[in-house]
C-alpha cells in the first residue's frame, strides 16, 4: 500500500510496509511540513493581478506557512487562490504591497486586505464552494477594549456605531480639528440643560438654553450678523411675541420701521432719540414732511424777520415784524434802457418810461398769457407819452419804443 497525505497540510503518511529504509528522510520531511504549519513565516512576492497559494502533498510549499508576508509590486489588487479547495487553512496576514490583496478558495466569500494592513483568516476547504472568513473582523464585535491607544502613533481613520466618552473628546492641539466636514456634515446636535457652547481660547462668548433661570437660549459676548447676504428673521411679532429691547417688546410693525429707510442721518443724529418723550400724535405732525425742516424754519424766519416762529420761550408771546429792507437797496436791483419790450423776470419790478416819439402812446400789458391794453395818450399829438405800472414776475410790458427805469421789488 502506497503513501496517503493529509487533507490539510499535505504530510505524508507511509503506507505499510513502504520505504524501507527511507522512514528517515520521510518523518524529517514531514517534521519539516509541520513546522511551517504551525510557525512557518514566508514571504510572498506578488506580482501582477493573480497569484497561486499550493500547499502540495508531501513537499514544503508556500500554502504551509502559518504567516504570510506579502510583498512586491503588484499591478493592481491581487487575487491569491488558495489551492487545493478542498483544505482547511488558517493564515495570519500582512499585506506589505501598495495593493488590496483578495483571498479566495471557491465560489464562496472572499477576504480583502487592504495594503498596510493586517489580517487573520481561514479557508474552509469546501471544495467549489470554498468560502474565505476575516477572523480580524469578528473580534471587535460586542467587545471591550480596554487601556489601548488607537491610531496613537500614525492616527488613523475609524467608524463607530455609537462612541460613548466618559470625560471629553479632545483634539491633539487647541484648534487642531474639526468635528465634520463641508461634506460630511453632523445631523442633530443635543445639549443638556443649563450646558454652555464656548468660543474662543478665553471662552468670552457662549450659547446655552438657561433651564434654571430664565427659560430662555442666552448669548453671552458680542454678536455682530455678518455683513452681506445674511438675513436675520424673527419668525413672529405682534403685541405678545417678538422683537424686545432691555425685556420691552417693540410693537412697531416691519412698514412702520422701514419709514427710516434711506435717512441718511449718522449714528449720532439718530441718537437724538434716545430719551424723547414725545407722544405718536406728535410725532405724527411730521407726516408728509419732505423737504429739511430747519432749512424751511431758518427761510421763513430770515424773510419775516420772526425772532421765534415755532413758540414762545419763558412765556414771552413772540414778536413777528416786516424788515425795513423789504425793497433791497441794491445796484442790481435797478435797471434802464430804450426798447419796445420789458419783461419782469424773477421778481415783481415797478417801471416807468416815455415814448420816444410824439404820439402812439398805446401799450400791450402781457401777464399769463394774457395781454391787456395800457392807453398813455395824453391827447396831445406834439409832446411824448409817459407810464408807469407795476408788473408781477414774469409779465411784459411792450409797444411804441420807449426808454424806462425799472425797479425790481427784491425782499430783504
Amino acid at each position: 500500500m502506497g503513501s496517503t497525505y493529509t487533507d490539510n497540510g499535505g504530510i505524508e503518511k507511509i503506507g505499510l510496509g513502504e520505504q524501507a529504509g527511507a522512514w528517515g528522510t520521510t518523518t524529517n520531511n514531514n517534521f519539516d511540513i509541520v513546522d511551517r504549519l504551525i510557525n512557518g513565516v514566508g514571504t510572498i512576492t506578488l506580482s501582477g493581478t493573480t497569484h497561486t497559494l499550493t500547499t502540495s502533498d508531501g513537499s514544503l510549499s508556500d500554502g504551509m506557512f502559518k504567516v504570510l508576508v506579502l510583498g512586491g509590486s503588484p499591478s493592481g489588487t491581487n487575487t491569491i487562490t488558495i489551492l487545493p479547495p478542498d483544505a482547511d487553512k488558517l493564515y495570519f496576514v500582512k499585506n506589505g504591497t501598495g495593493q488590496t490583496a483578495t483571498f479566495t478558495q471557491g465560489s464562496g466569500a472572499d477576504v480583502s486586505v487592504a495594503s498596510g494592513k493586517g489580517a487573520i483568516i481561514f479557508a474552509d476547504g469546501a471544495g467549489s464552494g470554498a468560502a474565505v472568513t476575516d477572523l480580524t473582523a469578528l473580534f471587535v464585535n460586542s467587545q471591550a477594549i480596554d487601556g489601548a491607544v488607537i491610531g496613537g502613533t500614525t492616527p488613523a481613520a475609524g467608524t463607530f456605531t455609537t462612541l460613548t466618552a466618559n470625560t471629553s473628546i479632545l483634539p491633539d492641539t487647541s484648534g487642531g480639528a474639526d468635528i465634520g466636514s463641508t461634506s460630511a456634515e453632523f445631523g442633530d446636535i443635543y445639549i443638556a440643560d443649563d450646558k454652555k457652547i464656548h468660543f474662543g481660547n478665553d471662552q468670552d462668548a457662549t450659547i446655552e438654553y438657561d433651564e434654571d433661570g430664565t427659560d430662555k437660549l442666552v448669548v453671552t459676548g458680542n454678536v455682530t450678523f455678518a455683513d452681506g447676504s445674511t438675513d436675520v428673521d424673527i419668525a413672529s411679532h405682534d403685541t405678545s411675541n417678538g422683537l424686545k429691547l432691555g425685556g420691552t417688546l417693540v410693537t412697531a410693525t416691519a412698514a412702520e420701521l422701514n419709514i427710516m429707510d434711506g435717512v441718511t442721518a449718522d449714528k449720532d443724529e439718530l441718537n437724538i432719540m434716545d430719551g424723547v418723550t414725545a407722544t405718536t400724535a406728535e410725532l405724527n405732525h411730521t407726516d408728509g414732511v419732505t423737504s429739511n425742516i430747519q432749512t424751511q424754519l431758518n427761510a421763513r424766519l430770515t424773510s419775516v424777520g420772526a425772532t421765534d416762529p415755532i413758540e414762545s420761550s419763558g412765556g414771552t408771546t413772540p414778536t413777528i415784524s416786516i424788515k425795513n429792507d423789504f425793497l433791497q437797496n441794491s445796484s442790481s436791483a435797478i435797471s434802464s434802457s430804450t426798447t419796445t419790450s420789458f419783461t419782469a423776470s424773477t421778481y415783481p419790478t415797478f417801471i416807468s418810461g416815455r415814448t420816444t416819439s410824439s404820439g402812439g402812446g398805446d401799450f400791450t400789458v402781457t401777464i399769463g398769457g394774457s395781454a391787456h391794453t395800457l392807453s398813455m395818450r395824453d391827447g396831445d399829438g406834439g409832446t411824448f407819452d409817459v407810464f408807469a405800472t407795476l408788473l408781477p414776475a414774469g409779465a411784459t410790458i411792450s409797444g411804441n419804443q420807449f426808454t424806462y427805469v425799472a425797479v425790481q421789488l427784491r425782499p430783504g
